[in-house]
C-alpha cells in the first residue's frame, strides 16, 4: 500500500476522499523504468495509487541521470530494485515484457506505457484488449511527445493507431536524443489520465501531441478502424510472435525481430556519424562498437551482439539502435 504517513487531503477538494481511496485500492503497472517509467512510477505514487507493478530489464547507466529520478548511487542496480527500495508500494520484476511474461500484468486495473519500442507496444495491445484493461501508450523524442488512451470496446486501440510494425527502424532517443524536461512533462500527463480512468472519467478516444521546443499541444481524433486486426477481428498475433534470440558457437548473440525490417544503412550511419561512432559499412550490413560489445546490423533488421553478458543486454543493444 502507499506510504500512510503521506497527507493527500489537497486532492480531497478535486476528487474527494472516496476517490483518493479509490486510488489507494488501484494496481497500476509501468511496463519500462527508464526515463518515461520511472517519471510514470513517482507521479503514480505522489497520486497515492495502492500497489504499482513494475517490469524491466535494464540497469541504471550514467546516461540515465539527466532524464530519470535515479541517482548516481543507483548506477549499475537494476532499475526495478531502485524503485522497490525508493517505493514502498512498488513491485518490481527484472524481466522482458513478452508474450511469455504478460501473466506479470495480470493484477494491474490499468497499464501506463514507458518503453521505447513498438513491438513491445502491441503486445501490451493485445494483452489488454484480449484482457479488457486499459492502458495508456505514451511515446517521447527529442522535444515532443504523444499520448492516447486506449479503453477496449470504447476507443481506438495502438493497432487502429499503427497497424504494422514499421518496416524501417524506429528513432530512439539513443539516437536523436531526448531533452530532460519532456520525460516528466509525459508522465504527469499520462498519470492524469491514469487518474481519470481510475476514476471512471470519461477520455476521449484521441491522440494527444506536445511540442516543447514550440509549446503547441494538440488532439487529434483517433477513431476506431472498422477492419482492426486487434480491437474488432480479436487477432492477437503479438501474444504469439517473438524475437528469435539464438547463442552463437563463439559467443555471440544473434537477435532477429518478428517481421523483416528494412533498416537504411546510409541513415543509420549519419545516426552513428553524429554520436561520433565509427563503423564499417557494406551493402548488407553495418558493424561498430558499443563501449565493449561489437555489433552488427543487417538490412532485414537481424542484430549479431559480440561481448554481451546475457539476452536481457542483447535486447538492450537492439531497442536502442533499431526501436525493437
Amino acid at each position: 500500500m502507499v506510504d500512510v504517513k503521506m497527507d493527500f487531503s489537497r486532492h480531497f477538494p478535486i476528487i474527494g476522499m472516496d476517490g483518493q481511496r479509490k486510488l489507494g485500492e488501484s494496481t497500476v503497472a509501468v511496463v519500462g523504468a527508464g526515463a518515461l517509467g520511472s517519471w510514470e512510477v513517482y507521479f503514480l505514487h505522489k497520486l497515492g495509487v495502492g500497489r504499482i507493478i513494475v517490469i524491466d530489464r535494464d540497469f541504471v547507466d550514467e546516461s540515465d541521470l539527466p532524464r530519470t529520478i535515479y541517482t548516481s548511487d543507483d548506477v549499475g542496480k537494476p532499475k526495478v530494485e531502485v524503485l522497490k527500495e525508493r517505493f514502498e508500494n512498488v513491485i518490481g520484476y527484472f524481466e522482458d515484457l513478452n508474450p511469455s511474461t504478460v501473466h506479470l500484468l495480470d493484477e494491474a486495473d490499468l497499464i501506463i506505457d514507458g518503453t521505447d519500442n513498438i513491438y513491445t507496444r502491441q503486445v501490451i495491445n493485445d494483452y489488454a484488449v484480449k484482457s479488457n484493461k486499459p492502458w495508456i501508450y505514451v511515446g517521447i523524442l527529442a522535444t515532443y511527445g504523444n499520448l492516447m488512451p486506449i479503453i477496449p470496446g470504447k476507443t481506438a486501440c495502438f493497432r487502429c493507431l499503427m497497424p504494422k510494425l514499421p518496416s524501417r527502424p524506429m528513432p530512439t532517443c539513443a539516437v536523436a536524443g531526448i531533452m530532460s524536461y519532456v520525460p516528466p512533462l509525459a508522465a504527469s500527463l499520462a498519470v492524469t489520465l491514469a487518474a481519470k480512468i481510475l476514476l471512471g472519467k470519461e477520455v476521449k478516444s484521441e491522440l494527444i501531441f506536445f511540442d516543447t521546443k514550440t509549446l503547441d499541444f494538440e488532439k487529434v481524433e483517433i477513431p476506431r478502424r472498422e477492419d482492426c486486426d486487434v480491437c474488432v477481428r480479436h487477432n492477437f498475433t503479438f501474444l504469439e510472435k517473438q524475437m528469435r534470440i539464438e547463442h552463437m558457437c563463439d559467443g555471440s548473440i544473434q537477435i532477429t525481430p518478428p517481421e523483416r525490417m528494412s533498416v537504411d544503412l546510409d541513415e543509420l550511419a549519419k545516426r552513428l556519424d553524429a554520436l561520433g561512432i565509427e563503423y564499417i559499412k557494406t551493402s548488407q550490413f553495418i558493424q561498430f562498437e558499443d563501449d565493449y560489445a561489437e555489433i552488427l546490423i543487417f538490412k532485414g533488421g537481424r542484430m549479431v551482439v559480440r561481448g554481451a553478458e546475457d539476452e536481457k543486454e542483447a535486447k538492450n543493444f537492439f531497442a536502442r539502435y533499431l526501436g525493437g
